[in-house]
């Protein structure tokens, strides 16, 4: 083996996976996009026009792509490293036998890092698989798939950033909000190649983590550190000298041992006895689990008078904790009931129930234009005229709306004095001439951009309509 076979915790074995990551990194990506380019290249004319469905068949099919990566990690972990002409090779090989299976109902396994290795390398199927699974299995191999998730997220993040906020000025920069919701836009293609890029570069961390635990469980439960030093002990060259050395060890043996002789001679049966009244001994095939409350500070050799804070008594120390937990548990309590209240009052609650406006009780016009109560002037053109040499663009313009709200009243309009301007709009396409529409959409729009948008507006384009409403008919053109 190229690595050190010894007991590792999970962590320490992810630790090592992605040390291994590091180091063949352009090789296993490289096999992982020998799986990952003819799908994305096959599937490519099919959903040119739907880069969202693109994007999920590769994500779905990572599995795959992992299992190639796979194949050549765990050769190279045992010191062959194919090429990547022999891994294209291989490729039928390298896929898993039972491939569907990983692409339905295992596709979502948050273990799916640590349970390729057994299905790819040992090949259960059904109990037996389940079983393994059981015996070797970890739960830090969901950890592991949680924080390749969250890597693969800021990777994509941080390329779209990149390529919205990098971009020198006055160069056209990409749109974010295209690059996250409009489908048909080369911002969205170029983010979704981004996804996949980042998945491809997390992708060889994950494999090679997934498969550094399966080694560190297998070690642990089956001592391959044992077996490997006994393959290398047998491995080694025997001469003649190392011949003499071991019979001379031998015959040490025989003649300082008094009993080797009487047990060279001994039968199967007799040896089978004697080895089975040697493991029933109390010291062998008993295990025992204790805990222990250990002090991990430094050791103090200050005498109690001393020390006028005396440490606390465990029982208080209990208390204290089960009272702070349970302040917890009422509180987030609390907290829940809060939020459900405020939802269900927002949200069609009894509170809002009572707020609807009884229907035999009069409705309160309510004034939502802010526009002034007095009578309309005569000439109204003029009157506007007049606020705009005073520089009033707000007043001229409120005049010029309420004219147009009064000419499709006396058009036979029934227009509520709550009316927004929406609502005027939505009225007037209903039964306006195209030129008195236009005209009125022009006025709404300068109104609205001054009384809400308080933007500055040219009073030249006031005064315009101001003298196109001059020269409309009084009716408004109502048909």
């Amino acid at each position: 083996m190229t690595i050190t076979a010894r007991p590792r915790s999970p962590w320490e074995s992810m630790d090592l996976g992605f040390a291994l990551a590091r180091t063949w990194l352009g090789r296993l990506w490289l096999c992982w996009w020998l799986a990952a380019a003819p799908v994305a290249l096959l599937s490519l004319p099919v959903l040119h026009q739907r880069p969202d469905l693109w994007l999920l068949l590769l994500w779905w099919c990572k599995p795959a792509f992992e299992a190639v990566t796979l194949f050549w990690l765990s050769r190279a972990v045992f010191g062959e490293q194919p090429g990547l002409g022999a891994t294209a090779r291989s490729l039928p090989r390298a896929l898993p036998p039972r491939l569907w299976p990983q692409l339905l109902w295992r596709r979502i396994g948050m273990g799916r890092s640590f349970s390729m290795p057994v299905t790819l390398l040992e090949a259960p199927r059904g109990t037996a698989r389940r079983q393994r699974l059981q015996v070797l299995g970890t739960g830090a191999a969901g950890w592991l798939t949680l924080v390749c998730v969250h890597l693969e997220a800021i990777l994509w993040l941080s390329g779209v950033l990149l390529l919205v906020f990098l971009v020198p000025a006055g160069l056209p920069a990409p749109d974010l909000q295209a690059a996250l919701t409009e489908t048909g836009s080369a911002a969205y293609w170029a983010a979704n190649l981004l996804v996949v890029l980042a998945m491809s570069v997390v992708a060889p961390f994950y494999v090679a983590a997934g498969f550094a635990l399966y080694l560190g469980r297998r070690t642990e439960l089956e001592a391959w550190d044992l077996e490997l030093a006994f393959r290398r002990r047998h491995a080694t060259p025997r001469g003649p000298r190392a011949r003499a050395i071991a019979a001379a060890m031998l015959l040490s043996a025989l003649l300082l041992l008094p009993g080797t002789g009487a047990a060279a001679a001994m039968t199967p049966a007799e040896a089978k006895a004697r080895i089975e009244a040697v493991l029933a001994q109390p010291d062998f095939g008993g295990t025992r689990e204790e805990r222990v409350w250990v002090y991990v500070g430094a050791d103090s050799d200050a005498s109690a008078d001393d020390d006028d804070a005396s440490t606390l008594p465990v029982w208080l120390i209990q208390a204290l904790a089960t009272g702070v937990k349970w302040a917890l548990v009422i509180t987030a309590g609390g907290a829940l009931m809060v939020l459900a209240r405020y939802l269900l009052r927002e949200f069609g609650g009894p509170r809002r129930r009572r707020r609807r406006p009884s229907s035999t009780q009069p409705r309160e016009p309510v004034a939502r234009t802010a526009l002034p109560a007095e009578p309309l002037p005569a000439d109204v053109p003029g009157a506007a005229q007049a606020r705009l040499a005073a520089g009033d663009v707000r007043g001229a313009l409120g005049l010029l709306y309420r004219e147009q709200v009064a000419r499709l009243r006396a058009g036979g309009l029934e227009l509520a004095d709550s009316a927004t301007e929406s609502e005027c709009l939505r009225a007037a396409r209903a039964g306006a001439q195209a030129q008195a529409l236009t005209r009125l959409e022009r006025i709404v729009a300068l109104w609205q951009a001054v009384a809400y948008g308080h933007q500055p507006v040219d009073p030249g384009s006031v005064a315009a309509l101001a003298q196109a409403s001059d020269s409309a008919p009084a009716d408004g053109g109502h048909g």
